[in-house]
């Protein structure tokens, strides 16, 4: 693990910190450039950008307090100012009102905004976990003794000795970027509104509560931890958005 790549008394750089920077350029760009690639209408993508950037931390900062307010707190300003503890199930909510209030006040259509963010999101995400993956901080997953389980001594959160985990980062990467790839594909076939982002919803969901269930992160709500109960309400929002378009669409077909 290399969760610091450069310390002294005065300066301290983080492999999490440095993989967030990353996760947000290499996200800033794509959803630049499919921006531009699908409309000619002219946005205001740098103020766009900024306010996603800003609301974002905000709101993965208040969720990630919101789920552990046992180790967490607004009173604490350890807990504001920290490095770590972020949620982004938080930071999907607050980019979502931010989009909103902006396709209001700029009269860009929401489902353009949100769709085209699908992709960059997913990826972005991926880089995130590759920064836990590196800090070995506390996302690792329960024990276990599969040939592929790891071990964090050198994190900042240590695994104990002899311990073997779940390396939860790892899978989060492989279905964040298999996810990615497949909105990639949809991307210039898919026509009809909001249909990317309730696709990235719907799978991310999925995938995010499987996998809740070898994370170490406490039960919360009706036997689920926080981020498996987010990732239900993603899974269950997208499933009700593709039905009703179904239902919708076969009243419509002729002879019905």
């Amino acid at each position: 693990m290399f969760p610091y790549l450069y310390q002294s008394p005065n300066l301290t750089i983080g492999s999490y910190g440095i993989m967030l920077a990353i996760a947000y350029l290499t996200g800033r760009h794509l959803y630049i450039t499919q921006l531009n690639q699908i409309t000619s209408i002219k946005i205001n993508t740098e103020a766009l950008i900024v306010s996603l950037l800003v609301f974002a931390v905000i709101g993965a900062k208040l969720m990630f307090i919101l789920k552990n307010p046992q180790i967490a707190s607004l009173s604490d300003l350890r807990t504001l100012t920290s490095g770590s503890g972020f949620s982004s199930q938080g930071a999907l909510i607050a980019a979502i009102v931010v989009m909103f209030a902006f396709s209001k006040l700029s009269k860009v259509k929401l489902s353009l905004l949100l769709d085209s963010a699908a992709p960059a999101a997913i990826i972005a995400y991926a880089l995130a976990r590759v920064g836990c993956f590196l800090s070995g901080d506390d996302c690792w997953g329960v024990d276990s003794h599969l040939p592929w389980a790891m071990s964090f001594p050198d994190g900042i959160k240590p695994t104990s000795v002899g311990q073997t985990v779940h390396p939860l980062p790892l899978y989060e990467i492989v279905y964040s970027v298999l996810i990615w790839k497949y909105l990639n594909y949809s991307q210039n076939r898919e026509t009809k509104p909001y249909f990317q982002f309730f696709k990235l919803l719907l799978l991310w969901g999925a995938c995010r509560f499987m996998i809740e269930f070898i994370s170490t992160n406490p039960i919360k709500i009706l036997s689920m931890t926080g981020s498996q109960f987010g990732a239900l309400l993603m899974f269950l929002l997208a499933t009700i958005f593709f039905s009703y378009h179904n239902f919708t669409t076969s009243e419509k077909k002729p002879g019905k």
